[in-house]
Parts: C-alpha cells; sequence; structure tokens
C-alpha cells in the first residue's frame, strides 16, 4: 500500500535536508502534530523514508510586532486566518527513522536513513503496513496486542507482538490521573483475549469488576488467599514478628533457614517452625525463659490473616484466567509477604512447569522494588525480571514515582508506556527513553489524559511513539470519587449512600470513565 494523504513537500534551509532531519512544507489546510508518523517519498512507489514529526512553526510576515501594533492603531482587521496569503506557511521538522525500499515480490525492506532526501520530494501520511513494518508493530491478528493508534493517525493501529513484548517486562509510569489504570484495563482484555492467564496484585481494588467481567476471579489476603509460611523469606518472616531481640532472631533465622533446605514442594507451617526452633534454641543453649519469649512472639504469626496453606494456583491457572488479589486494607508487612511469596510461588511453579506461561502486574511497584534500599519482595522479584524471561513469566510493572524505584529494574523493562509525569521525575527514566527527541521529552509533563509515550528495543518497539489509548470494554476502576456529592447524600440519607468497591479508596489515578477514544 503507498502512501494515500499528500500532506506537503520537503524544503531546504541552511542545515537540511540530511541524512536524519528533513523539513516539511505544509499544504495549505494541513495539519500534523508532535510525534506522528509521515512517508518522504525517495523514488515513487518503491523507496521512501519513514519520518516521526519532531516540531513544527508558523512563517507569517503579515504578523510582525510593528505590523500588528500599526493594524491595532489603524482599525484593521488581521489577515492571519485566511489561508491563501502568498507568504504565509508552516513547516515542520521531522526526524527519520527508517528507509523502506520494495523488492522483488512486493517485500519492503528496511534499512536505516542513508539517502539525503531531494528538496521538493513529496510527503505523506503513513500507511498502517509501512508505520508497523518500521516501527516493529504486528498486524492486528493473532498474537497482536491492539492497545490504540499513533498520535495524530487514527489509522495507524499500535498493535504489539505479545510474543515478544510481554517475556521481556513492561513499565507503566505516570502521574494522577493520566492513564495508567485505564491501560492495564486495556492490557487485562488483550492478555484475556490471546488466553493467556494474567496475576494481578492490586493495592486499590481498581482491577475487582473487571476481572469479574473477564470470568476472573478476586482473592481476599486472609480469606480466598493465603500464602505458606514456607513460601517466605526469612525477612519477611521477621517482618512479621514483634519485638524480637538479636538472640530471638537469630534462633527464629535458624530454625527457618534449617526447615527452608529440609522442605519438599508441599512447604512448611508454624508448628513445624516452632519444633525447629526448639531444636535451635538447644543447640544455642539458650535458657527457658529466652525460649518462651521467642516461641511467644513466633504464636504472632498465627494471627496474621495472610499465613495459611496457599492456594492451588494450577487450578486457578487456566487459559484466560484473571486472578485479580483486591489488596485493599491490607498491611504494609503483609503486602511484602504476598508479593513476596507470590512471586516466589509463581516462579518455582514455573521453573517446574506446573503451570502455564503468566503475567504478574503489580501496582505501586515502587513499594516492592525501592530505589537504594532492599524489600523484603525486591529479591524475587528481581529474580522474576532477571529470569522470567527463560521460564515464561512476565512481569507488568505500574507507579506513579519512577524516581523510587530501582533503576535497574527501569532499565531491564523492554517496553515502557510513559504518561505524563513530573518534571522532577524524568531524571529517573533518562535511560528509558530510546529515540524520542528531547521535544517530545519536554512535553511529556504535559501530555493529556490517556496518551503516552511508547518506547522499546529493537525486539520490541524500534522507534519511540507517542500513542493514544483506546476504549476499555470493562469497567475502570480508577475513577476519584465525586467527594462532595457523597458528602451531600451522606447527610441527607446516610443508608442510602453507596460505594463502590474499586470506588472506595482515593486512589492516585483520576477518573478516564467519562474518556473514551
Amino acid at each position: 500500500n503507498m502512501p494515500a494523504e499528500f500532506v506537503g513537500n520537503v524544503v531546504s534551509d541552511e542545515k537540511t535536508p540530511s541524512y536524519s532531519t528533513v523539513l516539511c512544507h505544509l499544504l495549505p489546510g494541513k495539519t500534523t502534530r508532535p510525534g506522528e508518523l509521515l512517508m518522504v517519498e525517495i523514488e515513487e512507489g518503491l523507496h521512501y523514508s519513514l519520518g516521526r514529526v519532531r516540531e513544527g512553526r508558523e512563517v507569517n510576515p503579515y504578523e510582525t510586532a510593528d505590523l500588528s501594533h500599526m493594524r491595532g492603531l489603524l482599525g484593521l482587521e488581521s489577515p492571519s486566518k485566511r489561508e491563501d496569503l502568498p507568504r504565509k506557511f508552516k513547516v515542520v521538522s521531522l526526524d527519520l527513522l527508517e528507509e523502506l525500499i520494495m523488492e522483488e515480490g512486493n517485500n519492503w525492506r528496511l534499512r536505516e536513513p542513508q539517502t539525503i532526501i531531494p528538496a521538493g520530494s513529496k510527503i505523506f501520511k503513513a500507511t498502517e503496513e509501512t508505520a508497523a513494518l518500521a516501527v516493529g508493530l504486528k498486524k492486528n491478528g493473532n498474537g497482536g496486542v491492539d492497545i490504540g493508534n499513533v498520535v495524530g493517525s487514527q489509522d495507524l493501529r499500535v498493535v504489539l507482538d505479545a510474543n515478544k513484548v510481554f517475556p521481556r517486562h513492561v513499565l507503566i509510569v505516570g502521574t494522577t490521573g493520566t492513564g495508567k489504570s485505564w491501560l492495564r484495563g486495556v492490557l487485562a482484555e488483550e492478555i484475556n483475549a490471546l488466553g493467556i492467564p494474567q496475576v494481578n496484585i492490586d493495592l486499590h481494588g481498581e482491577a475487582t469488576e473487571a476481572a469479574k467481567e473477564l470470568g476472573g476471579q478476586n482473592l481476599i489476603p486472609g480469606t480466598t488467599l493465603t500464602v505458606k509460611l514456607s513460601s517466605l523469606t526469612e525477612p519477611e518472616v521477621l517482618g512479621l514478628i514483634p519485638y524480637l531481640h538479636e538472640l530471638h532472631e537469630q534462633i527464629v533465622t535458624r530454625a527457618f533457614l534449617e526447615l527452608k533446605k529440609k522442605a519438599g514442594p508441599e512447604g512448611f507451617g508454624l508448628d513445624e517452625l516452632l519444633r525447629e526452633v526448639d531444636k535451635v534454641g538447644q543447640q544455642f543453649g539458650a535458657k527457658p525463659p529466652t525460649m518462651s519469649i521467642v516461641r511467644a512472639r513466633l504464636e504472632a504469626l498465627r494471627y496474621v490473616r495472610v499465613i495459611g496453606k496457599g492456594v492451588n494456583w494450577a487450578n486457578l491457572l487456566k487459559p484466560s484466567a484473571f486472578i485479580n488479589i483486591d489488596c485493599r486494607g491490607v498491611s504494609h508487612g503483609e503486602l511484602q509477604a504476598i508479593a513476596g511469596a507470590v512471586g516466589r510461588e509463581l516462579l518455582g511453579l514455573r521453573m517446574r512447569k506446573m503451570v502455564p506461561p503468566l503475567i504478574l502486574s503489580i501496582d505501586e511497584a515502587h513499594m516492592f522494588i525501592p530505589y537504594g534500599e532492599e524489600s523484603p519482595s525486591s529479591q524475587v522479584l528481581r529474580e522474576v525480571i532477571r529470569w522470567g524471561r527463560h521460564y515464561g513469566i512476565c512481569l507488568i510493572l505500574i507507579t506513579p514515582s519512577p524516581t523510587d524505584i530501582d533503576r535497574k529494574i527501569i532499565r531491564i523493562t523492554n517496553t515502557r508506556f510513559i504518561f505524563a509525569i513530573e518534571p522532577d521525575q524524568l531524571d529517573a527514566l533518562r535511560g528509558v527513553f530510546a529515540d524520542a527527541p528531547e521535544e517530545i521529552i519536554y512535553r511529556l509533563p504535559k501530555l493529556e489524559q490517556g496518551t503516552c509515550l511508547l518506547t522499546g528495543s529493537k525486539e520490541t518497539v524500534r522507534h519511540a511513539l507517542l500513542v493514544k489509548i483506546k476504549a476499555r470494554k470493562t469497567t475502570h476502576g480508577g475513577a476519584t470519587p465525586d467527594i462532595i456529592n457523597e458528602v451531600k447524600n451522606f447527610k441527607a440519607n446516610p443508608e442510602k449512600v453507596e460505594t463502590k468497591p474499586d470506588q472506595a479508596s482515593y486512589k492516585e489515578e483520576e477518573g478516564l470513565g467519562k474518556w473514551s477514544h
């Protein structure tokens, strides 16, 4: 398919055309947007270069300051809105991304830009076929993940290759109300349609309705979800036991590690740990009062609601399963235990091929993989990041605060969705902007709701794109409640006030409920 809509021509200035950049003179009435993809014709039907809009400006000698001032004094009307003025025009600069050359059999071959394109060459809107080929996208269909369209081009669908994107992990960042949970919902729908099971650690109950609508299941920590004591690490266990002194910690740690060595796939529980503590206490020469204190402290684990017999992941993780872990009201220590244990259990099961390949999604990821420090769950999540690709467990990490997340983890993720972000957060993302120009990076804090910068690697997304995320089919649970209206209703008739579970916490996402594609 050849480029369709003719929008302008290559023009020359002191620095362009060059191997990397051209200027486009836009025809009257034609418009483009930053990040939009255009095709520059080198040889009609045979040779094109794909360009991405970097910046644009209007040349208008009729609206200089002195002429505008003079018209104001004389009471004359401005001609600026007219499109037929001979010296008024718009130019946009294009970064050249790839050249496409037609070969025998009507197949396009890609190569890096190596042609100085002559001034006067025609420029068109890019077609879906050529843009997808040059950027590394997939035609919609088998194995495709449709997330929306390229900004400024409704017809250019952004369809990612699931086999390339998910095994290399995904990062979603953005400040409050920009569209992170909306995108996660779109991904959930696409993953479900592909038949891939997914587990979502949901801190704010945002995915509870979507999980049900996709035929999934909500697990509640302490009731329908517990984790085995043996699935925890010693820091996670110690974090759940109050008031342990140094000797107490040493006894518990030694006993726990000894059981870890002996335990089989079925694991162990608190009773086994108590018996092992007695043995270790004797080896340490601990006195009866000391052992009484240690046992009493360990008994506190019986009241940690998330510790129990565990769940049968093999039964839960069927094709298209959506297992949403609703963590509202769970303490920080319990959250760490859940994330660490679930990640550890799933990785272990995948290594033994006892469950199918799956996707593990974690909201507020900076809480679990913090920058500059260790959390109880960070070790296993780092292991999933490093080894998950080899075993078929894929991570989606979501955070509003990339400065607070481990920088190495940010860089290891191969596909990143960057929504509007505060300027002070940009430094943490410097290594993941790929070939996005500074002009687009500068605009990131101003991106409109539901629009993101998509970047990746040569294996996933070859060139950075601005993407408008498509409409969701499932219920969006990240909406912020109308507090004033709810307060009024509460005062008037409190027994009738209804708050949906997915709106009960004032989550960091603003509502996208009314936003549509």
